[in-house]
């Protein structure tokens, strides 16, 4: 009688357990189903194109902000040798720190407009 009693006890716990891997299973494709269209084929992705364009091109306005500051940059360096012809290896290292300051920002801004025109 023993060995029925176990077999009883473990024939329902076989049970839940296959019925809980049931629920799992449509625990998981119910949630499958919610899962945004990148993962999901039924559902059509809109691409909202018009918006990345816009993004781009007002991040690249910032490229004109970075050649107006290298303007800047170079027309201080001509007054200030023009005011002091003996600082003028000085202020040119400067000049070229700053340059390649700005430099670095209009390429980090062209990097940002193109992950922008390509993002959905």
């Amino acid at each position: 009688t023993t060995i029925t009693t176990t077999s009883t006890r473990s024939a329902p716990n076989m049970m839940v357990k296959s019925s809980s891997s049931s629920n799992n299973t449509s625990l998981l494709s119910s949630v499958y189903r919610n899962i945004p269209s990148t993962f999901n084929n039924n559902q059509q992705q809109i691409r909202c194109a018009g918006t990345s364009v816009l993004g781009a091109a007002i991040a690249v306005v910032a490229v004109g902000g970075c050649a107006q500051g290298i303007g800047q940059l170079f027309a201080a360096l001509v007054v200030g040798i023009a005011r002091n012809p003996s600082m003028k290896e000085d202020l040119f290292t400067y000049t070229l720190i700053g340059m390649g300051f700005l430099e670095f920002l209009a390429i980090l801004v062209i990097l940002i407009a193109g992950v922008l025109l390509y993002s959905e």
